[in-house]
């Protein structure tokens, strides 16, 4: 049996501030993401590292230098060190060295790259010796029985490539507050520090604007939300499946350009004629949430609710809360929802199920329909501790998170720490860029849901997503997409 562990003294010259209501919760405490990037230039570790550092020590941004701490009732607040010392940083920063190229390293070498055929990989999980160096936290024991930083850096150096890794609880930020630290990272590192944004939410939650707004609508789905008994009855149901369904398998899957292409144009031929004007539009987004849910719905008895939840952004869609110009570091968790059924999924094209996911993003991203949501978020959180859920207690339920907006291979710009130039160009050009990233919780999830990541395009077009399906669903997976092919 392992030792109990301690918590460290606390120091009292600590500055103290919170987590807010929608950081800290369970489900998010029991994810501690590790994001890596792979650069075909040599960086200076050192640079990135110190450019890091910087950002962590400047006004405001000093909340992300602090460390984890648990309250006595349970709860968690950061306590940022008065100053930073050498024996407490602002950031865990670790880095590696090796004389070879990166296709000759046994792992790194193993890193997915695109063919012309549909390909799955092991998910980031599997690269953890390659992101995350000596002493980085990999739980949230870890931050609460430690002094460790809330960010850790790890840079591996190779002859011709470099890997940046960055890890971090999930209780601290999300996707878009991640999107903020780099982009202040990288004008710290361009030597322009006064051009880094103002930080929100040292004190104040930043989210309270919305949860708080007197919405002037009623939230389209509030009367399929789910309380009392039918949510039990889901919960239950969930966890009997996890149960029942065996262990989750968690693959990145690349879809190579021709076949992506043929996918997105079938989609769109698939459209109704007497569809018009903006109900003719579907992303490639809504084309992957319509694929995933013929998918499951192929596996589930016929006329069986489902529910897709698609992760949505707040920040750029609701102007009058958040300042445009300005850095939010949290977790800004805002949903659509979209209800099919089993049989509907099966029986009707990827084109119309994908109008369907486009319809109901429509309809709930707007400014009131947000801010009546999060109203409900907000009741939801205080009652349970949990988001609201919407729609019936027997549904099979998909989660998806569309990081394509974040662009990363096109906006994280670290060409000011190259060393040593790439052997050969991107297709477009641009030194200092990333050409392939990957991430993931370094946890595996309590209990098994269907979760789809849309990662979007590489620089050859390539389409890629990371999924978690119980075993049994992979095989109608793969046969959906090789359909395309």
């Amino acid at each position: 049996m392992a030792p109990k562990r301690s918590p460290p003294a606390i120091v009292p010259t600590d500055e103290i501030a919170p987590l807010h209501l929608f950081d800290d919760t369970t489900m998010l405490r029991g994810c501690t993401l590790m994001w890596t990037l792979k650069f075909n230039e040599v960086l200076d570790a050192d640079k990135l590292g110190s450019s890091l550092s910087e950002l962590f020590q400047m006004e405001g941004w000093r909340k992300l230098g602090g460390r984890l701490r648990r309250r006595p009732d349970g709860s968690a607040e950061i306590h940022i060190p008065c100053p930073f010392t050498e024996d407490r940083p602002p950031l865990h920063f670790t880095k590696e060295s090796f004389d070879m190229r990166i296709s000759e390293h046994p792992e790194a070498s193993k890193l997915p790259r695109a063919s012309d055929k549909v390909s799955t990989f092991p998910s980031a999980r599997n690269f953890q010796s390659l992101g995350q160096g000596p002493g980085a936290p990999k739980c949230i024991d870890d931050y609460f029985y430690s002094d460790h930083p809330l960010y850790s850096l790890h840079v591996v150096n190779f002859t011709d490539a470099t890997l940046v890794s960055i890890s971090f609880n999930h209780a601290i930020s999300d996707l878009a507050g991640l999107m903020a630290v780099i982009n202040a990272w990288q004008l710290v590192l361009a030597g322009k520090p006064e051009a880094v944004p103002p930080f929100k939410g040292f004190f104040e939650d930043t989210m309270a604007g919305l949860y708080k707004a007197q919405p002037t609508e009623k939230f389209v789905l509030a009367d399929k939300q789910l309380s009392g008994l039918g949510l039990a009855v889901f919960g239950l149901r969930l966890i009997f499946e996890s149960w029942w369904n065996g262990p989750i398998e968690s693959k990145l899957v690349c879809i190579p350009k021709k076949t992506m292409d043929t996918l997105v144009q079938t989609a769109k031929d698939q459209i109704p004629k007497s569809a018009t004007g903006s109900a003719t539009f579907i992303s490639e987004n809504d084309i992957i949430v319509a694929l995933a849910t013929k998918t499951v719905g192929h596996n589930l008895s016929p006329g069986r609710p489902i529910t897709a939840l698609q992760a949505v952004d707040p920040r750029t869609r609701v102007k009058s809360v958040f300042q445009q110009d300005a850095a939010y570091v949290c977790n800004a968790p805002a949903a659509a929802f979209v209800h099919y059924n089993s049989q509907e999924a099966v029986d009707k094209s990827i084109g119309e199920l994908a109008l369907e996911s486009r319809k109901a993003l429509q309809t709930q991203v707007t400014e009131e329909q947000m801010k009546a949501v999060a109203a409900l978020a907000y009741k939801s959180m205080m009652a349970t501790g949990n988001p609201p859920m919407f729609g019936e207690s027997n549904m099979a339920f998909l989660v998806f998170s569309n990081w394509s907006k974040a662009a990363f291979l096109e906006k994280v710009d670290f060409s000011p720490a190259i060393v040593k130039r790439a052997e050969k160009d991107r297709p477009d050009g641009k030194q200092g860029h990333p050409v392939f990233y990957h991430s993931q919780s370094i946890e595996r999830a309590g209990i098994s849901t269907h979760v789809v990541v849309i990662m979007g395009r590489d620089l050859e077009g390539n389409f890629w997503l990371n999924a978690d399906f119980p075993g049994y669903i992979w095989p109608t997976m793969l046969e959906q997409l090789e359909k395309y092919a």
